[in-house]
């Protein structure tokens, strides 16, 4: 892990050597408009993992508002890659969007767009815990990014099998027991060679969902799946969604993988989805699942489906609700000539309500479609960060308007204003814990295969969660890195990293 961290530092090195990437005419001439924009002639870099055509187009939308600023935008490939790449060659871009946070944040890619932020009023309105959990600080005074695509979780429901099955649907504020017993009383088989009806399928792990479905925030206000609450991790709350999850795949509960034997075994087709059969009740899936494909004009009547979403249920009796997302973090480079004309379009691109008015003209008019033909609401579509009501007006117009389905989407909508990322977005040396030690001894498979016990790496895992962790924020925050930290931070983190060593 050190030989890593310290190549990533090199390659961050080398970013401080960058011929900026947002060019004029020679340096910046200084001269803004009433806004304080600048007068130049400028071009301005995005790098992003979104849909090219909704990307492209929304660039043209922020040239027309800026007719002297020139956007020209890029697909990433491959973060570590793409960018460590364009830092040795000088074209690193003015504003991009990251999926590893770590990467960005060893290298010091990311410029402290602090100031720009807090003077913003229109950031007084985004969804509460991008400001309260400081999703974008990484646990620092400073902002290095800010939410850009997100994508909450969800659990919808096929209401087909539901009726087939003669049970009743839950009610939309179901609890995570009730969903549990869901689970297990949809799963039947019928036998006399009829296809096995299973209670659940799933792209989220239950385990990913129940350390924020399970803790009070008045309790431990948790920043991510692992229980880290923005000082410490304690995976006992990820242990028992995890063990909860593997005892569901060993009694049968749980509908097999594309590309399986068992999935072959049960459909006569290897490469058939769960999603797809009309013989699956409850999944636990990324939002983006409904309008990619369910949503797709006419996908639900060909499959025979009738999927409705449903708030990933709460453990703990309380109104508060968070939600476990995918949420790309978006930032701009350290390397950018013009960082407050940058800032415009990261804001732009992300959660400005401008740019989520122009999302949803594009996104309102299905006869545009990407390079595939398929039209860009049904192409990796984000939901807004921002609360405006406006947005939220136009964007949930998008979905199922009958009564028999808007009611379900609004309780959906109403249910997901309190986002939580994954952590390999938003806490540094995550990816550090879970590449050199989580995933490198196959936690998730030894327990699904009833190898192991998830409570017996509890005290293992939350020890080697806590040591990357800070190794990294000394990394990354410390005098040679961004050098944000106070002295009571650095002796605090530093005791973490001497405590493990001994």
């Amino acid at each position: 892990m050190k030989k890593r961290v310290l190549s990533l530092l090199l390659a961050g090195a080398m970013v401080l050597g960058l011929t900026a990437c947002g060019s004029g005419s020679g340096g910046p001439s200084g001269k803004v408009d009433e806004n304080g924009v600048t007068t130049d002639d400028i071009t301005l870099t995005f790098w992003h993992y979104e849909d090219e055509t909704t990307i492209n187009m929304l660039a043209e939308k922020f040239m027309e508002k800026y007719p002297n600023i020139k956007v020209e935008c890029r697909g990433i490939e491959d973060m570590s890659t793409d960018l460590s790449a364009a830092a040795a060659a000088g074209t690193f871009p003015d504003v991009f969007e990251g999926t590893d946070s770590d990467t960005a944040l060893a290298n010091q890619y990311w410029l402290d767009i602090s100031d720009y932020f807090d003077a913003d009023p229109e950031n007084q309105n985004l969804m509460p815990t991008v400001t309260e959990y400081g999703i974008g600080c990484f646990d620092t005074s400073a902002r290095f990014a800010v939410p850009m695509v997100y994508w909450p979780s969800a659990v919808f429901i096929d209401r087909n099998v539901i009726k087939t099955l003669n049970l009743e649907m839950p009610r939309t504020d179901w609890t995570w027991d009730e969903m549990i017993q869901l689970i297990k009383d949809a799963t039947v088989d019928p036998g006399g060679g009829q296809m096995k009806y299973f209670g659940l399928g799933y792209y989220n792990r239950l385990d990913s969902l129940y350390g924020i479905a399970a803790c009070s925030p008045e309790e431990r206000a948790l920043k991510g799946e692992f229980g880290f609450n923005g000082t410490d991790f304690d995976l006992s709350y990820w242990a028992k969604g995890e063990q909860q999850f593997s005892d569901l795949k060993l009694g049968g509960y749980v509908a097999p993988s594309q590309e399986t034997q068992e999935m072959e075994d049960w459909t006569g087709d290897w490469e058939a989805w769960f999603g797809a059969t009309a013989h699956v009740a409850v999944f636990s899936e990324g939002s983006w699942t409904y309008m990619n494909l369910w949503g797709y004009e006419g996908y639900q009547e060909q499959y025979g489906l009738d999927i409705v979403p449903y708030v990933t249920p709460n453990v703990v009796d309380e109104k508060q609700h968070n939600v476990i997302a995918n949420m790309y973090m978006g930032g701009v480079s350290t390397s950018c000539k013009y960082p407050y004309e940058a800032y415009l379009l990261l804001k732009f691109m992300g959660w400005g309500i401008d740019g989520w008015k122009a999302r949803l003209d594009i996104y309102s008019d299905t006869s545009i479609t990407n390079a595939s033909g398929v039209p860009l609401k049904n192409s990796q579509m984000p939901y807004p960060i921002t609360l405006d009501k406006e947005v939220w007006d136009g964007f949930s117009a998008l979905f199922p308007q009958d009564a028999d389905h808007k009611a379900y989407w609004d309780d959906y909508f109403a249910s997901i204003t309190r986002p939580v990322p994954y952590g390999w977005y938003s806490i540094a040396g995550y990816w550090n814990f879970c590449d050199q030690y989580f995933n490198k001894i196959g936690i998730h498979d030894l327990v699904d295969q009833g190898k192991a016990k998830a409570a017996d790496y509890v005290e293992e895992a939350t020890e080697q969660a806590n040591y990357y962790h800070a190794e990294a924020m000394i990394s990354y925050f410390g005098p040679d890195g961004y050098n944000v930290l106070s002295d009571e931070e650095l002796a605090q983190y530093q005791a973490v990293v001497d405590s493990f060593a001994q």
